[in-house]
C-alpha cells in the first residue's frame, strides 16, 4: 500500500512538472535589430558579437571586410586578437589580417602560467587562422584538468568544454556536464543560472548541448531545468548591446533546439472580450516565438473556464481554432454577456497554463437620489432624483446641522444590478484644486450604493472652508468597458466657525512641506576628575591590599611546579587579567570576547593538566 501511494505521488509530481510553461518569450526580431546595429560599430568586440549572433540565426551578413580591417583593436591584447580573428573567420575575411596577429596567441601557448581563459582565446585565434592543430589533444587535456583543479569556476568549465569541441575530447565534456549543471545557482526556486551571469550560462548551455548532439546522446537537461534556465533568460531579455544579444540568442537556441523544449502559452493582443468582440488569441510557441514541433491543432483545448467572483465553471473542454502555426483563437461568445474576470485553464498537448481573461461589460447608473435633511432626523430629507448623465437643476444649500445623502444603483447592459470594484464620491472646488475630499460608496444587501455625508463632520476634511463644492461620482472596474465620471452638480456648504477645538487645521498646499528640525537631548555631564580617580582607587583597593600582604608575608616559590602546564596556566591567566585592563582602557566588549575565548581555552586545558599533576604528586608523596 505504501509503495502504491508513493507511486501515485511520483506520478502526480511528474504531471505537475510537465504542466509548467514559460510566462513569456524572447523577441528574436528585436535582438536581430540590435545585432545589425552592432555591425556599424568600430569596436572589434561589438563587431565580433554582432557577426556571431547573426550567424547563429542564419542571417545573411553583408561584406564587412573593410570594416574589420579599420576597426579599433590592440594587437598586443589577446582578447582583442581573438575577436579580430574570429570575426574575420566568420565572414571569410582572413585575407585582411596581417601575419603579426599570430604573435600574441603563439606566445600565450608557450607560457607556462597561462590561464584557461587565455588558452581558450589563443587556441580559437589560431584556429580562425587555420593553425588550430598545434594544440595536442592528450597533453592539452591533462593540462586543462590540472588548471581546473586550481580554479574550477563554472566559467572555466565553459572554456574547457569549448576547447574540447576543438581538440576532440567531447566524451570528457559529457562525463562532467551533469555535475556542472548541478552546480547552477537557483533564485527563488524559479530560475537557474551560473556564477558569472549570462556569458557563463550561455557558454555552458550551448557547449553542453552541442557535445551531446555530436555524440548522439540524450540531453542531460531535464525539462524542469530547461524551464528554470528559460526563466532566467527571460529576465535578461532587455539587453541592448551586441554582446548581450548574441549570448542571449545562443542560450535560448540551446534550450529551444533541445527536445523536449519548454513552451510559452500567452495571450496575444487584447486580454478581454466585449459585446462586439467575443474571442481572444493565444500564442503557443517556444522561447524564441517559433512554432512548437509536433503540436497538433486538436491538442489545444480550453479545459475549463472559471469566474473568479464566485468560482462558477462557465465552459469546459472547448477546442481552439488554429489561425496560424503559432496562434490559436478561443471563442468566448457563451460568456460575453456575463461580465467579470475569468481564469481559463488551457492545455497544449501535455503542457497546461492558466490565463486570466476579462469579459468587459457596459454599466449605467440608475435610481440616483440626492437627499438633504437634518442630522438628527427630525424632518424628512428632501430627495432629488437625478437621471444619468444629467446634473442637479439647482444648487443645494447645506449647513453644519444637516447631512447630504446619495443613493444609486449600478446596472449592467441586461439591467441587472452589479457591484463594481471602485465607487467614490468626490467633493472639490474649482478655484482650489488641492482642496478636496473623497468618500467611498458602500453597497447594501440590495446592491444599492449609499453615501451619507454629515456636513459638520466633513468640515475637517475641507479645512472648514465654506463655499460651493462640486459633487462628482466615479465608478470603475477592471471588467468594465465604460468607467463613469459623472458630475452631479454643486452644493453650497456652510461650516460652523471654530468647530474644530483643540486642533490645528493644516491646509493642503501643493509643494514642499516645511522642514522638520529635531535636536537630540544633550549628553549628561561627566563627573569631576577627582571623583573618577577616587572611584578608580576604591576599585583597585583589593588588589593593592593583596600586594601589601604579599610584601609583608613573603611569597613562597618553593612549591611552584616546574612544568610547561604550570607556566602556560599562569601566563594565560595573567594575560586574561591584562586583557580586562585593556578592555577597560580601549577595547569594545565584542573585541574582548574574541580575544578572551582562546585564552580561556588555554587556561582551562593547562589548569586541568596542572591540577592532575599536583594531585598525582600529592598521592606519591
Amino acid at each position: 500500500m505504501q509503495v502504491y501511494a508513493l507511486l501515485l505521488l511520483t506520478l502526480s509530481l511528474l504531471a505537475l512538472s510537465n504542466g509548467i510553461t514559460l510566462q513569456g518569450t524572447i523577441d528574436e526580431k528585436k535582438l536581430q535589430l540590435i545585432l545589425q546595429d552592432g555591425l556599424k560599430s568600430k569596436d572589434i568586440a561589438s563587431l565580433y558579437y554582432a557577426i556571431r549572433g547573426l550567424k547563429s540565426i542564419n542571417v545573411v551578413i553583408p561584406d564587412i571586410c573593410q570594416d574589420i580591417r579599420s576597426s579599433k583593436y590592440d594587437i598586443r591584447s589577446l582578447e582583442q586578437v581573438f575577436y579580430l580573428t574570429n570575426a574575420a573567420a566568420l565572414t571569410g575575411c582572413q585575407n585582411v589580417l596581417t601575419p603579426d596577429v599570430l604573435n600574441t596567441p603563439t606566445q600565450t601557448l608557450d607560457k607556462k602560467d597561462a590561464t584557461i581563459q587565455e588558452l581558450y582565446y589563443a587556441v580559437y585565434s589560431l584556429k580562425a587562422l587555420g593553425k588550430g592543430s598545434v594544440y595536442d589533444k592528450e597533453d592539452s587535456l591533462k593540462n586543462l584538468i590540472q588548471l581546473l583543479k586550481k580554479d574550477d569556476t563554472p566559467a572555466n568549465y565553459g572554456y574547457v568544454f569549448a576547447l574540447c569541441e576543438h581538440i576532440g575530447c567531447g566524451d570528457w565534456t559529457i562525463s562532467h556536464a551533469e555535475g556542472v549543471l548541478q552546480a547552477a545557482d537557483e533564485s527563488d526556486f524559479k530560475a537557474l543560472h551560473f556564477e558569472g551571469g549570462l556569458p557563463t550560462t550561455s557558454t555552458l548551455l550551448s557547449t553542453i548541448t552541442r557535445a551531446y548532439k555530436s555524440q548522439k546522446k540524450p540531453s542531460p537537461l531535464s525539462l524542469e531545468q530547461k524551464l528554470k534556465f528559460g526563466v532566467y533568460l527571460l529576465s535578461r531579455r532587455s539587453v541592448n548591446s551586441a554582446k548581450g544579444a548574441a549570448l542571449l540568442l545562443e542560450a535560448a537556441l540551446a534550450i529551444a533546439n533541445d527536445e523536449p523544449t519548454p513552451i510559452a502559452i500567452t495571450i496575444k493582443g487584447k486580454k478581454y472580450v466585449t459585446a462586439d468582440s467575443d474571442s481572444i488569441e493565444v500564442s503557443i510557441t517556444d522561447i524564441l516565438q517559433r512554432p512548437v514541433k509536433g503540436l497538433k491543432a486538436d491538442e489545444v483545448i480550453a479545459q475549463s473556464g472559471t469566474r473568479l467572483a464566485d468560482d462558477v465553471v462557465v465552459l469546459s473542454k472547448q477546442a481552439l481554432t488554429q489561425k496560424n502555426p503559432t496562434t490559436f483563437v478561443l471563442n468566448l461568445s457563451k460568456i460575453k454577456s456575463q461580465y467579470g474576470l475569468y481564469k481559463i485553464a488551457l492545455s497544449a498537448g501535455s503542457k497546461t497554463a492558466s490565463l486570466n481573461v476579462a469579459v468587459l461589460g457596459e454599466i449605467q447608473v440608475t435610481n440616483c437620489e440626492v437627499g438633504l435633511g437634518d442630522v438628527d432626523g427630525t424632518t424628512s430629507p428632501k430627495i432629488t432624483n437625478v437621471p444619468y448623465p444629467e446634473e442637479l437643476t439647482e444648487e443645494l444649500q447645506a449647513d453644519h446641522l444637516q447631512k447630504l445623502s446619495l443613493k444609486f444603483t449600478v446596472r449592467d447592459k441586461q439591467n441587472k444590478p452589479v457591484l463594481v470594484q471602485q465607487a467614490f464620491v468626490r467633493l472639490g472646488r474649482e478655484d482650489q484644486p488641492s482642496l478636496e475630499a473623497i468618500f467611498v460608496a458602500e453597497p447594501d444587501n440590495s446592491k444599492a450604493y449609499r453615501v451619507e455625508l454629515n456636513v459638520g463632520a466633513i468640515g475637517k476634511h475641507l479645512n472648514q472652508q465654506s463655499g460651493v463644492y462640486d459633487v462628482s461620482l466615479f465608478l470603475g472596474d477592471s471588467a468594465v468597458s465604460n468607467p463613469i465620471a459623472w458630475h452631479l452638480g454643486e452644493v453650497s456648504f456652510r461650516f460652523e466657525k471654530g468647530s474644530v477645538v483643540g486642533s490645528v487645521v493644516v491646509p493642503r498646499v501643493a509643494g514642499a512641506l516645511p522642514e522638520i528640525s529635531h535636536s537630540f537631548r544633550r549628553a549628561e555631564p561627566r563627573p569631576a576628575r577627582l571623583l573618577s580617580d577616587v572611584f578608580a582607587c576604591a576599585c583597585a583597593a583589593p588588589l593593592l591590599l593583596l600586594l601589601l600582604l604579599w610584601a609583608r608575608l613573603g611569597i613562597n616559590f618553593g612549591n611552584f611546579p616546574l612544568s610547561l602546564s604550570a607556566l602556560l596556566f599562569h601566563l594565560s591567566l595573567g594575560a586574561s587579567l591584562a586583557l580586562y585592563g585593556v578592555f577597560w582602557l580601549q577595547l569594545t566588549m565584542f573585541d574582548t570576547i574574541r580575544y578572551l575565548l582562546p585564552l580561556a581555552a588555554l587556561t582551562f586545558l593547562s589548569g586541568h593538566r596542572l591540577l592532575r599533576r599536583l594531585a598525582r604528586d600529592k598521592h606519591t608523596r
